[in-house]
């Protein structure tokens, strides 16, 4: 009978054993959107000022370089307002692009042209899907992911150049962004040691691979909070890119005023001076 209770008992044991190692191997198997979320929890921050670097580069190998400069900021949970301008060449100083991404609603953009006059043209809704002066980047594109809009499935793991990767197929749940938007799906490639975005496929509506983005020259700013200093965007049907580096970044609140997201600041010239 001892033995007999001891066998039980052991059986009993690796049971629980078993059950143990399977639910602490569930736990640590995060999903598309818990992946999407750690990536926001590490390096979204509520302020943020670029000075970018931009070169466009055509089929046939001819550049045309521009700057620019990108503000971000966090109004509150529901609402981030962001403005791109150009500050060179001359042509194009002063355009500038102005985003309110709200959570629960559509987003509202109004683009600045300054040869057109004193007044900021409102992007239809209809207008996403458009190419933003020149760039290989849509108006869809200048915004932050707004992940409740989307619907992330985690596909198999890859390793890209030896750096091991989440691989995450995003697809747009939200009913307005459906239509709006000019992609079927897009692909993430995500480090796993850091979260940071490193390549980006974007499909068009008939499932097709349109272009490529690929982030490198990592920064570790602080913590866990990383930047990728180089970005190159390559649109494979008109043969041409974009590619942006970043020269200096700043998170201070106090880079980023609110009324640089205001009509009368864009229209002034305040941001260019």
């Amino acid at each position: 009978m001892n033995n007999i209770s001891t066998l039980r008992t052991a059986v009993f044991a690796f049971v629980l054993l078993t059950v143990n190692i399977v639910v602490s191997a569930d736990e640590t198997v995060l999903s598309g959107r818990e992946i999407l979320d750690e990536v926001s929890k590490r390096h979204d921050r509520p302020y943020e000022l670029e000075i970018q670097e931009m070169t466009l580069v055509d089929k046939s190998g001819n550049e045309e370089k521009r700057e620019m400069h990108r503000y971000k900021r966090e109004i509150d949970a529901n609402e981030s307002r962001y403005v791109s301008v150009f500050l060179a060449p001359s042509g194009i100083k002063g355009v500038s692009l102005l985003t309110w991404q709200h959570k629960n609603a559509a987003d509202d953009q109004w683009l600045y042209l300054p040869a057109y006059g004193k007044k900021m043209k409102r992007i239809a809704k209809g207008g996403r899907k458009n190419y933003f002066m020149g760039t290989d980047y849509t108006f869809e594109d200048l915004v932050s992911e707004a992940r409740d809009k989307f619907n992330y499935e985690r596909l198999a793991d890859e390793e890209l150049k030896g750096v091991k990767t989440f691989v995450i197929k995003a697809v747009a749940s939200d009913a307005q962004l459906k239509k709006e938007t000019g992609y079927s799906f897009r692909k993430l490639w995500i480090t796993q040691a850091n979260f940071l975005v490193v390549r980006i496929d974007f499909y068009d509506k008939r499932e097709r691979l349109l272009k490529r983005q690929l982030n490198s020259e990592p920064e570790n700013i602080e913590g866990q909070l990383w930047r990728s200093n180089k970005n190159v965007i390559e649109h494979f049907d008109n043969q041409h890119k974009t590619i942006t580096t970043i020269s200096s970044r700043n998170f201070e609140e106090s880079s980023v005023p609110e009324k640089n997201f205001q009509e009368r600041s864009i229209i002034s010239g305040a941001l260019v001076r």
